[in-house]
This record gives C-alpha cells, structure tokens and sequence, in this order.
C-alpha cells in the first residue's frame, strides 16, 4: 500500500488533548507517526501532500445516515451516500435500519456489509430494535450483533412499549452494543407537520408540540436508569431535552446525546416550504440557543440525520411532503460557520463531537484518534474556504433547507485507510 506524508498541518487530536502544527506519515493503511520535520524513508515513494494553513483532524464518523438502501434507491443508495460523505470529510457512517424492508435480520445486515466493502468510506449499519420497526415483538438482537449490527434502534419511531424497551435496553448492555432512541410520542406528534407556534398559524398547517420529544426524552431516560443500561437519544430538538440530559448524567445515568445542524442553524421562523420539514421540526430562537450552550458539554455528538428525499416527494408541499433533509454535505460546514468560527465551540471539541466521541459510543476502537498505529482515517479541513451551498450535490437528492447559504469552512480532503477518497477542487 503507498505510503503518504501529510505535512505543515494543524494536527487536531482530542483524544491526546493535541492542537499543534505537525507533520503525519501514513503506512499501510495506519498512521505510523505524528511529529515535527516527518521524512520519508529511505525506501522512498512516499506521496507528499502540503496542509500549510490547513487543519488535520481524525475522520468525521456520521452515526446518523438514511442511505435508502435496500427501498426508495431513486433517492439514494450506498454508492451515492458514500461519496456524500467522502465530500462531507466523513470517514465513517453509521446507517439507519429504515429501509424497505427494515434492517431486522442478519442475512441482510450481512448482505449489506459485503456490498459497502468496496466503497470509500467504511459504513456500518445499525438493525431494529424490533421486527420490521414494529413496536410489538424485539428483533434476534443477539443474531444481529453477530451478523455485524453496531447499534439497535427504531430511528423513524420511538420504542414506544416501555416495557419492550426495558427488555432491549438490558439485552443491547448484555450485547455491549449502543441502543439508540428516537425519543417522540407520535401520540402526540399526531398530523403536525412543524413546531406548534406562530409561523405553523401563519402557513396554516398543524404543529406538532414540543412535549412530544420532551416526554419520550423523560420516559427514556428513566429507563435507562432502572436498567443501569446506556441509551443514546437521537437528534434532540428542545431546550428542556438538553436540561434533562444534563441532570441525567449528573445522576449517574448512562446517556450520550446527538444533535444536528438543522437544530443549531435554524428556527421555526425559517419555515418557508417542505425543505424546512424534519422530525423532530425545527423549534424556536430559545431552544437554538440551549442547543449550541449544550455542544459545549452536555451534548455528546453532531450527526447529520441525512434523510434524502427524490424531488418529486418534497414537492408535495408542506402538508404531504416526508420529513427529512440532506446533511452530509453540509453538517462539517455548519458546524464550522455557527459554532466554531462563532465562537461557540473550539477546535478540539468539535473533534471530540465529530469524531472521538462518536468512536467511543459505537465500539470503533481505532478510530477517532490520530495516535500512531490507529486507522489512517483522516479529515483535512480549509478553514477558510468561503462558498454557497448546493444546489447540485454528490447525494442522489437535493433536499436542503440550505441550498444558497453562504458557509465558512469546508472539506479539503477526505482519507480513508491511507488513501484519498476525495479532494477538493481549488475555488
């Protein structure tokens, strides 16, 4: 395997509490050193590549990503996802089990595994809690684990039997793999289609209260509690979700928490059109606010929750339309434009919530660090880059609440086992 020699970058490793100016030699497919004034051996044939003015983190791992496949494929697969995240600067995503069928048995999860070897970026893929997402009867957790799942979860609906995701919240700490919840009563969600509030009484279209995330978040927490299990939440949206999870890790709960950029960006003022449509929706400027206060320390990880839709479903309009937006593309970038370069966050815990942190919750041991031996996944950022979104993108859809948004910060390169995968073109 050729070797590369990355060298003049800001070296960004929050496992080593490590932000200096280094140079990193990449050997079969590893990363064998990380220091100052780096040379080539004598063997000779090392790629050089120049970071001067760039900065070098472990690969972004996304563990929140709709790829579509096996289902509705005209709006993305595991081909098209991977190059959306490889432009991402994604090294590693996590896919969901939603899909047509549900991810609920192993020969799929296997079937699965085997085609994403070929691809440029590692994808695992997660498996339902229950068969077909259901809600009634718990999947073979144990045969999925052993067929490659690396984490359980409903992601589209909450486990809502407390008593099923009790047994699943033991089983999955038995298993030593993450549950992951998406905390949402539909009983409560009902027709809404956006946050209960002015703008949804404007556009006249039915909301959907913000209890219906603030109770399951509650109920899901207690649970864990009394099973002394770990839980993640998915995607939190409300202020009082972050407060919550607050108080449940000072307790001695085991809870991680994600939130996306949709979140931390916007509000439900923003609500134009069925681009602005996502579950859990939009809140308002005071949960905005609590949520970027909260990716300084309470909130454990930024995952896109790339939900790709084909044209023809968005334009149904706001009423008809499915929820879900893009992020891969964009989730580094927002991420440097409102928190970074805002102020909001440094450098190293954007690291820690877009890599380490989400290493550790999934298990992937030799990733989310750049100490020498791990894997030589390897996100390369511009810092200054300046440019618009969209409107093409590499994913199949183009379901963006952000195309024309003028960004801060972006991918130069993406490495993934030593090798580029994607390169910036110069703008």
């Amino acid at each position: 395997m050729p070797r590369l020699l990355i060298r003049n970058a800001l070296v960004i490793d929050p496992a080593r509490k490590l932000e200096k100016k280094l140079d990193l030699l990449i050997e079969d497919g590893h990363i064998k050193a990380v220091a100052p004034g780096l040379k080539a051996d004598a063997r000779g044939g090392a790629e050089i590549y120049d970071a001067e003015g760039l900065w070098l983190l472990p690969g972004l791992i996304d563990m929140h990503v709709h790829t579509r496949e096996p289902g509705p494929e005209l709006a993305e697969d595991l081909s098209s996802a991977a190059l959306a995240a490889a432009a991402g600067g994604i090294t590693s995503m996590l896919a969901m089990p939603n899909t047509e069928p549900p991810v609920d048995n192993p020969a799929l999860i296997r079937r699965l595994s085997a085609k994403a070897l070929c691809l440029p970026v590692n994808v695992y893929f997660s498996a339902a809690v229950t068969l077909r997402r259901a809600g009634h009867k718990l999947a073979d957790l144990k045969a999925l684990k052993k067929a490659g799942a690396r984490a359980f979860t409903d992601d589209g609906f909450c486990v809502a039997d407390s008593g099923l995701l009790n047994r699943a919240l033991r089983l999955a700490k038995a298993l030593k793999v993450p549950l992951l919840e998406h905390s949402e009563s539909l009983y409560l969600t009902g027709s809404g289609v956006m946050h209960d509030c002015l703008q949804a009484r404007r556009l006249k279209v039915p909301g959907i209260p913000r209890e219906a995330e603030i109770f399951m978040v509650l109920r899901d927490l207690m649970l864990a509690g009394a099973a002394g299990a770990p839980i993640h939440l998915q995607h939190l949206s409300c202020l009082e979700s972050v407060d919550l999870v607050a108080a449940a890790k000072k307790s001695g709960i085991k809870v991680t928490a994600e939130t996306c950029p949709h979140y931390f960006t916007l509000t439900c003022e923003d609500v134009k059109n069925s681009a602005f449509k996502m579950k859990p929706p939009l809140r308002e400027r005071a949960d905005r606010a609590a949520l970027k206060k909260g990716l300084a320390a309470t909130i454990d990880v930024i995952a896109s929750d790339h939900a790709p839709h084909a044209a023809a479903e968005k334009a149904k309009g706001l009423l008809k339309a499915p929820f879900g937006v893009i992020g891969l593309e964009t989730m580094l970038g927002l991420a440097l434009t409102e928190l970074v370069h805002k102020g909001v966050i440094s450098r190293l815990r954007l690291a820690e919530l877009m890599s380490a942190n989400p290493a550790r919750i999934l298990g992937l041991k030799n990733k989310g660090c750049l100490a020498p031996g791990m894997d030589a996944d390897i996100t390369i950022i511009d810092p200054r880059a300046e440019y618009r979104v969209g409107p093409r993108f590499y994913s199949k859809s183009a379901n963006s609440p952000f195309i024309g948004r003028r960004l801060k910060g972006r991918c130069a390169a993406t490495i993934v086992g030593g090798r580029f995968v994607f390169r910036a073109r110069a703008v």
